[in-house]
């Protein structure tokens, strides 16, 4: 009965894709990537390739992936495979020359995911983070293909740990093992008599230490801060703007701002500059001689992670209207990082450890921006020593390869 509700509901958010296909971009980007999905797998069967898959949701996870997906390479001589829900991965993912094919995961239900198998056949599949299908993790276990769930984490408020969560538990009963984030996760997942469980850390420290040590130097960019206290304000939303805009335009200091919008487009920017008219000047508008601007707006795509290391702090976008971005590129360069003060942050374990270590900051307006960046200013100490943290916390994608290479000869 319960299995008929699921497949139910896989059916009720398929229509919903449909019909919301029309209006909405992202979903008609998941529809019509959906629709070729096996004619892009079609091909795979007929030869003799061996294959691992990966599953991941979004770009975070995605993110996540990518020292596995590396050292994976050099380990083994499958071909990499990798699913994906959100269309934002299918913006990025081309890029990595490490894959051999990535599609849009079918709807999770029992006939498609019995169709994917057949066509890919893969030796092994990881789960990143947080996906647990009830059909593709069923049809693995019954064609005995081992799955993992890589980097996991789990919290007590989960529907697994609750009462009515009976069906689900059954769910997480087909993986193969857990490879979990950390010491919590293990022992929630043992009060429901889950043990095939191992605790390797969080391959996003690694991610975040591969970028840092591949980051650009940008000798335009060096030339507009010409030593000045500089401010990076990174993946920022216009919720994120509106809040501390009125300190920037009050700051009668030499400090320097540089803005990375989250979406790099011309109405962004065009925004950024009603919001501080005639002080600023775009990247794409570098080198100027006299450059008496002090707010640089960054309308390229790809130099974010790179450019923190010109800040003196680091303000991090998305918290206000919706979802934290990425606090550990910016922490990885050793300067303290500021944020909204939002609920969500609570979910991402790095921002508890951040806080607690003295590195990240949260606000709730803009006078506590302000008030946060004059004490920083002033106290050269403040914040510091995210490398090291970041450095003492990597280390998981070395313990999930070597687990890997115990049990998948």
């Amino acid at each position: 009965m319960i299995n008929k509700i699921y497949n139910f509901l896989i059916s009720i958010s398929d229509l919903y894709i449909y019909l919301n296909s029309f209006s909405n971009e992202k979903n008609r980007k998941l529809y019509k990537g959906r629709t070729n999905t096996y004619k892009s797998l079609n091909f795979i069967n007929k030869s003799n390739q061996k294959y691992i898959l990966i599953h991941v949701s979004s770009v975070g996870e995605y993110e996540q992936a990518k020292p596995v997906i590396y050292q994976l390479s050099k380990t083994y001589s499958y071909k990499i495979i990798v699913s994906y829900f959100s269309p934002s991965v299918e913006k990025i993912i081309n890029k990595s020359n490490l894959i051999f094919k990535s599609f849009y995961i079918p709807s999770d239900r029992k006939k498609n995911m019995s169709k994917m198998f057949n066509l890919i056949k893969p030796e092994f599949i990881l789960l990143i983070k947080y996906e647990f299908w009830k059909n593709l993790i069923a049809e693995s276990r019954k064609k005995n293909i081992p799955i993992f769930s890589v980097v996991s984490t789990f919290r007590k408020n989960q529907i697994f740990f609750r009462f009515y969560g009976v069906f689900f538990r059954k769910i997480l009963n087909d993986i193969s093992y857990f490879l979990v984030q950390d010491e919590k996760s293990k022992k929630l997942l043992k009060k429901i008599n889950i043990n095939n469980v191992k605790v390797v850390g969080d391959s996003r420290y690694d991610r975040v230490f591969n970028i840092y040590d591949k980051a650009k130097k940008y000798i335009n960019i060096e030339k507009f801060i010409s030593n000045n206290k500089t401010v990076v304000i990174g993946s920022s939303w216009k919720s994120d703007l509106n809040i501390i805009k009125n300190e920037i335009k009050k700051d009668l200091t030499n400090t320097k701002y540089i803005i990375a919008p989250h979406n790099v487009n011309d109405n962004e920017i065009k925004n950024i500059e009603r919001l501080f008219i005639n002080d600023t000047i775009r990247y794409s508008d570098l080198p100027q001689k006299n450059i008496l601007k002090r707010i640089l707006i960054i309308n390229n795509i790809g130099m974010l992670s790179s450019i923190y290391r010109y800040a003196d702090v680091s303000y991090i976008g998305g918290a206000f209207q919706g979802t934290l971005h990425n606090t550990l590129e910016a922490a990885v360069w050793g300067n303290p990082v500021i944020y909204g003060k939002n609920t969500n942050n609570k979910k991402f374990k790095e921002i508890k450890l951040l806080e607690k270590s003295g590195i990240g900051f949260s606000i709730k307006n803009g006078q506590e921006f302000k008030l946060i960046i004059n004490r920083i200013f002033k106290n050269r100490e403040l914040g510091k020593g995210g490398n090291k943290l970041i450095s003492e916390k990597s280390g998981a994608t070395n313990k999930i390869i070597s687990f890997l290479k115990k049990e998948i000869k």
